[in-house]
This record gives C-alpha cells, sequence and structure tokens, in this order.
C-alpha cells in the first residue's frame, strides 16, 4: 500500500543540513518526495511510498542531523499527487 505524509518539522532545522539529512534518508527507503525551507524557520517534508518504509523515515528524519534541534513536528494534510520521481529539495 503507497501512503504520502507531509509534516512540517520545527526547531532549529535550517542551516543545520536538515534538508540533506531528509533525502538521505528518503533515498535509503526508497522514498519520493521533497523537503523546503519555509520562510518562518521551519522545514516542510513530503514523504511517499509504502507506508510502513514512510513511517520509519520520519522516525529517523525527525530525529535531525548532528546540529539539528526539532522541537515540534506538525502534520499537514498531504497533497493530491499523480507522480513524483525522486526526492527533491527545494
Amino acid at each position: 500500500m503507497s501512503d504520502c505524509q507531509r509534516f512540517r518539522v520545527r526547531g532549529r532545522v535550517q542551516g543545520v543540513g536538515f534538508r540533506a539529512h531528509t533525502r538521505s534518508i528518503a533515498l535509503t527507503y526508497q522514498l519520493s518526495g521533497w523537503a523546503h525551507n519555509c520562510s518562518d524557520g521551519s522545514v516542510d517534508i513530503l514523504l511517499c511510498g509504502p507506508a510502513e518504509k514512510v513511517l520509519a523515515a520520519k522516525s529517523g528524519i525527525v530525529a535531525g542531523p548532528r546540529h539539528a534541534r526539532v522541537d515540534q513536528v506538525e502534520v499537514l494534510e498531504a497533497p493530491a499527487v499523480s507522480a513524483l520521481d525522486g526526492f527533491s529539495i527545494r
């Protein structure tokens, strides 16, 4: 079963390699989607793939890279996507 989950991560998540960390984990789990910095200092993430892999990847992503600090993870409505090719950093 395929699933998409979107969430916004708040804390010290910009300027610390958080999006690259997210991309690395997404590719490890063979997920598609994207990660981008938001103007309020948060990072918006979309993960798509098998539900169990999305859940496992999300856990690793919110643990963050070494210099990050995750204070809050907000689950957002995932957009309707027809096809995503890989994982992009915006």
